[in-house]
């Protein structure tokens, strides 16, 4: 009785985190990519394997908790540490440790190392013997990009999960749990509210809610709603798609001061970059094109530079980005040419290819490297179709003449 008395006690005094945390796949919420039903990962689990690891991705993403569920879905022995205090030393210990529970208890380790991206070369190559010879599991997490992080030796040796912002509806289900588990029933707005705000972050969802369950016996209902709910909030979503919005019409428009002050606001908004740059390489081609085949590379680049940059220096290279590409001359011919080639696909009886084209005839094939000027006319597709009409600037008006020259069809009409 006393026992169960002062672990209630602890319990109580934990934070909410760690009172609702699951303790199984089924009470899991999110990464349903990675550990949903049907997935390899999920899988492997069922029949009592698992392969060394790398997660990646933001924090209260649940890389922890599922490593956690795992070692306890394998029965493993499960090792946490974290790689900004531990040393090769410790690496060591845990391995000794391992090898001995294993010959005598049978039981594997599963080691959890956080942030391991903080490990030098030297640190990580220390892993490499153990992990090879089965003395341990381990499951390596970090907030970067392990591709850029990471060396080869370690990466050939573990599959990589990435792991995404959770769904607005994977923070709803925490919170119900967190509501089932509290014995406690929270308005719709209020956790509206919570999974607006969170921005896919668990942490933040369960730190404001257990604010709320805090205060929630002690303040007006009301009240409360006041402080945590403004109007902003409730345009807040419908906000990010017609700031977004604006901002992609106003790059197509051509017009600069817009383009960039609608950037700002979705930054100062707390957009996620990321969005923010990958909804700007498609508008490079879709709205430029072969018009300036360059925007794709300097969104691109954004992109990339976004996975490895936060605020608020990205925003001066999304700046840079949003800038050229309004003032960037305009063509949706790329977009417009695979548009009707689905529609033909949908609409129309599937061509054939023409057997000099497959591999088992290619003797037939005339290897356009062979003649001048490394061109000769034969038949690519056996009807005449147009899907790709050149734009009308400087760059396709090229294509169109070159096209014209090749093969003699008059482009354009």
């Amino acid at each position: 009785m006393m026992n169960n008395l002062f672990e209630n006690n602890y319990k109580k005094k934990q934070p909410l985190a760690y009172r609702i945390r699951p303790t199984n796949l089924n009470e899991f919420f999110g990464q349903k990519n990675i550990i949903g039903a049907g997935t390899p990962l999920r899988e492997l689990i069922k029949k009592q394997k698992f392969i060394n690891s790398i997660f990646y991705g933001e924090s209260g993403t649940g890389k922890t908790t599922l490593a956690e569920i795992i070692a306890k879905e394998l029965k493993f022995y499960f090792v946490k540490l974290n790689a900004t205090t531990c040393s090769i030393n410790d690496i060591k210990k845990v391995s000794e440790e391992s090898e001995k529970r294993l010959k005598i208890e049978g039981i594997e380790t599963l080691l959890f190392l956080d942030e391991i991206h903080r490990f030098n070369k030297l640190q990580q190559d220390s892993l490499l013997s153990f992990i090879e010879e089965g003395i341990f599991k381990l499951i390596g997490a970090t907030t970067e990009n392990p591709f850029y992080n990471l060396n080869n030796a370690l990466l050939s040796r573990c599959l990589s999960f990435r792991f995404e912002k959770l769904e607005k509806d994977d923070i709803l289900n925490i919170i119900s749990r967190a509501e089932e588990i509290e014995k406690i029933k929270l308005e719709n707005d209020i956790k509206e509210f919570i999974s607006e705000t969170a921005n896919g972050d668990a942490r933040i969802a369960l730190n404001y809610l257990e604010l709320i369950l805090e205060v929630y016996d002690s303040i007006d209902k009301n009240e409360l709603k006041k402080l945590l709910i403004t109007e902003e909030f409730f345009h807040k979503k419908e906000d990010k798609y017609n700031i977004i919005s604006a901002m992609i019409k106003s790059i197509r428009g051509s017009d600069p001061d817009a383009s960039v002050y609608w950037l700002g606001r979705l930054l100062k908004g707390g957009e996620d970059p990321r969005y923010i740059a990958r909804r700007l390489v498609i508008l490079a081609s879709e709205d430029i094109g072969l018009a300036n085949p360059d925007a794709l590379n300097m969104a691109t680049s954004a992109y990339i530079a976004s996975e490895k940059i936060g605020m608020p220096e990205i925003r001066i290279i999304l700046s840079e980005v949003v800038i050229y590409l309004a003032i960037s001359t305009k063509s949706n011919s790329a977009y417009e040419a695979i548009n009707k080639v689905f529609q033909e696909l949908e609409t129309e009886e599937i061509i054939e290819v023409p057997k000099y084209l497959t591999k088992e005839y290619s003797k037939n094939y005339k290897y356009p490297h062979n003649y001048e000027n490394n061109f000769i006319k034969q038949i690519y597709l056996q009807e005449d179709k147009y899907f790709y009409t050149p734009g009308n600037n400087r760059t396709e008006n090229k294509i169109k003449e070159k096209l014209i020259k090749l093969w003699g069809r008059k482009y354009g009409k």
